[in-house]
C-alpha cells in the first residue's frame, strides 16, 4: 500500500504522538523513555510543548518526508492533539506535495464511530488496526471486527484505506489466517511484521519460550517461517487484498536506513562525509579544560577558512573536515584542542557512534 512504499524509501514522518495505551501487549517493543509517556516526538526528535507542531513540521521538511505515520501508543487516547497534527501537516505540505500522505496505527479498544469520523474528516489516507488477534473471548473478537468494518463504511464517503497490521508471533499462523479471514470483506490490505526484541519485551518474549533469531539480531526465530506459511496460505485462496510482509531487515536495511541518509543529505555541512548507512563522518575538535573559546576560534581562522569549520554549543567542540584533523594534528594539539575524528547520526539528536582521537 502507499504507505509502506513511502516507508520503504524513508520518505514517512514518523510522528509519535504518546505513550499512553489503554492495552499491554506482551511483545510491545517502544522503549522505556516513551511507553507510558505522554510526549510527542517527530522521528527522533522529542517536540517542545510550545512549538511542537511547528517542529514537527521542521523535522518533515528536513526528512524530506512526503507523508506521515502517525503511531503510539494510542492516538485516540489524544484524538484533539492527533487531529491537530493532521489538518497541520496537510496544509503545511499542501502547496508542494500533491498529497502529504498520512496513515495512521490504531489499537481497537478506544476506536468509535464519531472518533473514525474525526480522523477521516481531519484527513487520514490510510488506517491501519492493531487488533488483538490472541484474545480468548469470541465476543471480544467480534467487536474489533465491527469496528474494522466501520472504518471500512466510512471508507465509502472519504476514500481511505482500511487494514490491518500485525506481529507475526512464532507458530501462530492457524489464529492469525483465522482472524484474517474473519475481517476479510472489510479490509483493503495486511500488513504483517517480524516480531522484534527490545530492551522492554525481552523478558516477557523470554518467558514465553522465544529466542533471538540469530545471536545479536533484534528478530525472534521462527517469526518469519510463520509470516512465509500465511502468505502462500492467502495466495492459494487468491485474494484480492494486498498483502505485505515487512522483516526486521527491511526496516533497518531500507526504510531507516534511507530516513537517515535524506537526512544526512539535508543537513550535511561542507566538512562533512555521508557514509553509505547515512551517518556523518566529520572532524571534531574538543577543547582542553577551561580555555576562552574566542581565542581558540580566533586561532582557528588562522588555519581554515571559517566556512569549513562551526562551533558547535551542545557538544562545545568545533566541527571541520577530516583531512584538515589529519593534516594538521600535531599543529592542533599544540594549539589546544584533541584532534579527533567522529561518526554520528544525522538525528535531531546526534548520537555519536564512535570517536577516535588522532
Amino acid at each position: 500500500v502507499e504507505g509502506c512504499k513511502l516507508c520503504v524509501q524513508g520518505r514517512k514522518l514518523v510522528l509519535f504522538i504518546t505513550g499512553k495505551c489503554k492495552r499491554n501487549c506482551f511483545y510491545c517493543p517502544l522503549s522505556e523513555k516513551r511507553k507510558g509517556i505522554d510526549a510527542v516526538w517527530a522521528n527522533e526528535r522529542k517536540l517542545s510543548k510550545k512549538n511542537a507542531v511547528k517542529e514537527a513540521i521542521e523535522e518533515a521538511k528536513i526528512n524530506k518526508a512526503k507523508g506521515a505515520g502517525i503511531t503510539g501508543g494510542d492516538p485516540l487516547i489524544c484524538l484533539n492533539r492527533t487531529c491537530h497534527y493532521i489538518k497541520a501537516l496537510k496544509k503545511a505540505f499542501k502547496k508542494t506535495s500533491k498529497n502529504f500522505h498520512i496513515h495512521i496505527y490504531l489499537p481497537t479498544p478506544l476506536v468509535t464511530k464519531s472518533k473514525l469520523l474525526r480522523l477521516a474528516k481531519a484527513g487520514v489516507d490510510e488506517v491501519r488496526f492493531h487488533p488483538s488477534f490472541l484474545q480468548k473471548k469470541t465476543e471480544e473478537k467480534i467487536e474489533e471486527i465491527e469496528k474494522i468494518k466501520l472504518a471500512k463504511e466510512l471508507a465509502k464517503k472519504f476514500g481511505w484505506k482500511v487494514g490491518i497490521e500485525i506481529p507475526v508471533l512464532p507458530n501462530k499462523e492457524r489464529e492469525i489466517l483465522n482472524f484474517i479471514e474473519s475481517c476479510l470483506e472489510y479490509l483493503d490490505f495486511i500488513n504483517m511484521n517480524e516480531l522484534e526484541l527490545s530492551d522492554t519485551n525481552l523478558e516477557a518474549l523470554k518467558r514465553r519460550g522465544y529466542k533471538e533469531k540469530n545471536k545479536g539480531a533484534y528478530a525472534v526465530k521462527g517469526s518469519e517461517e510463520t509470516a512465509l506459511k500465511i502468505l502462500k496460505a492467502l495466495e492459494k485462496k487468491k485474494i484480492k487484498q494486498k498483502v505485505h510482509y515487512c522483516s526486521a531487515a527491511t526496516k533497518n536495511l531500507f526504510q531507516y536506513k534511507n530516513r537517515l541518509t535524506l537526512r544526512a543529505k539535508t543537513i550535511a555541512k561542507p566538512y562533512d562525509i555521508i557514509t553509505e548507512n547515512g551517518t556523518l563522518y566529520r572532524g571534531a575538535l574538543y577543547i582542553k579544560g577551561r580555555a576562552n573559546i574566542k581565542d581558540k576560534v580566533l586561532k582557528l581562522k588562522k588555519m581554515i577558512s571559517s566556512k569549513f569549520f562551526e562551533f558547535d554549543k551542545e557538544k562545545k567542540r568545533i566541527l571541520c573536515p577530516v583531512g584538515f584533523v589529519l593534516q594538521h594534528k600535531k599543529k592542533l594539539k599544540e594549539a589546544g584542542f584533541i584532534p579527533t575524528l567522529v561518526e554520528e547520526m544525522p538525528t535531531y539528536d546526534k548520537i555519536i557512534l564512535q570517536i577516535d582521537h588522532v
